[in-house]
């Protein structure tokens, strides 16, 4: 039997587990389950593999405890539910893990957390303190405050900017499925680029959860951007987790892409949602892409959305495709002013000194 190296050999490890995993299809977390699957981490952990657990199930365990006849649809009641559920949802994970002599800590996060370089750095942060402390962080989305708005959509999606800010070596989202199938439902072993699986989607998705098999491979997709394996497979039964765990070839592994970005780079590129874009002419595009060259106001056509000096902005062809993004060194309304201007203008037109590049090149990212 083949192993995976990039799984067996992970030190540190981001393990994602769904609502509907964690209840088996029921309306509660199924408590056996969560015993079972906490002691698989315990022993991995004693092996010295950190694991990171992004746990869903808050709004789950909510509907149970509301005895509501199904997950909510407005964001009032999500909200709600997930604030009923969390609490239960942790005392759970804290008893699996406290019969064994293990502590957890609750980190809950939002899609601003990962906007801002600062709080991108206190999450890994936390993390490294909590196991160097012997517990186990439980992270989830911070859904009693999130709406559609500021979410950041999925757990998949969290656990693969988690996995970014981490710095872990790999990913494993446990499903209800065998992994991702092909047309002849035969599971897709491994795969070097997310992108291609996406045709293999089948539109469904569980009626616990928020995600499906969609969601799963853009988070492997993001996670391989940033040097990230991704292991999408069955949660149950749980003994897997630990064949998973040792690397056997169970569901779908994403290989990594060749290269990491450092860690300022990985932040610009994956962390950070942008605030705003702007588009640029072919000559500029080119220089970008082919030259790793700054951005250069002159080569700026157009500018959208509101963003502040120092904030992500994507950067856009022609076409509307993003092939980049970085630290703007102005604002929007200055990059409307610059648009199209040399840089020798920026002090006259801004009344102020400025950089000459509107995104110098270390702060600038090329997107594949």
């Amino acid at each position: 039997m083949m192993l995976r190296p990039s799984i067996a050999a992970a030190r540190l490890m981001v393990l994602k587990v769904g609502t509907a995993v964690l209840t088996g299809g029921s309306s509660e977390i199924d408590r056996g389950y969560l015993h079972d699957l906490a002691g698989h981490i315990a022993k991995a952990r004693d092996r010295g593999v950190r694991i990171v657990v992004v746990s869903s199930g808050a709004v789950g365990a909510g509907v149970g405890a509301l005895r509501l006849a199904g997950r909510p649809r407005d964001v009032a009641r999500l909200q709600a539910a997930a604030a009923v559920g969390q609490p239960l949802l942790m005392s759970l994970w804290r008893e699996a893990f406290g019969v064994r002599g293990v502590a957890v800590g609750q980190i809950l996060l939002g899609r601003d957390d990962f906007d801002s370089r600062e709080r991108f750095l206190n999450i890994r942060n936390c993390m490294i303190a909590l196991f160097d402390l012997g517990a186990v962080p439980i992270v989830n989305e911070n859904d009693t405050v999130a709406t559609e708005e500021i979410s950041l959509g999925d757990n998949d999606v969290l656990a693969a900017r988690l996995a970014v800010a981490a710095h872990a070596d790999a990913l494993m989202i446990l499903t209800t499925g065998r992994g991702v199938l092909d047309a002849e439902d035969r599971v897709v072993g491994e795969c070097d680029d997310a992108t291609m699986l996406l045709d293999l989607v089948r539109p469904m998705k569980t009626s616990q959860g928020r995600g499906g098999m969609a969601t799963k491979i853009e988070a492997a997709r993001i996670a391989a951007q940033a040097g990230v394996s991704t292991v999408i497979a069955p949660g149950r039964p749980v003994d897997g987790v630990q064949g998973i765990l040792a690397g056997e070839p169970i569901g779908t592994l994403v290989r990594s892409g060749e290269s990491r970005h450092a860690g300022r780079r990985k932040w610009i590129a994956l962390g950070a949602t942008p605030s705003g874009s702007v588009t640029v002419d072919d000559g500029a595009a080119r220089a970008v892409c082919e030259r790793g060259a700054s951005l250069l106001a002159k080569g700026v056509v157009g500018v959208d959305g509101r963003f502040e000096v120092g904030e992500v902005i994507a950067v856009r062809d022609p076409h509307g495709r993003e092939i980049a993004r970085g630290l703007c060194n102005v604002s929007s309304d200055e990059a409307r002013l610059v648009a199209g201007r040399d840089s020798r203008e920026f002090e006259s037109i801004l009344s102020r000194q400025s950089h000459e590049e509107l995104i110098h090149r270390d702060n600038l990212v090329v997107l594949k």
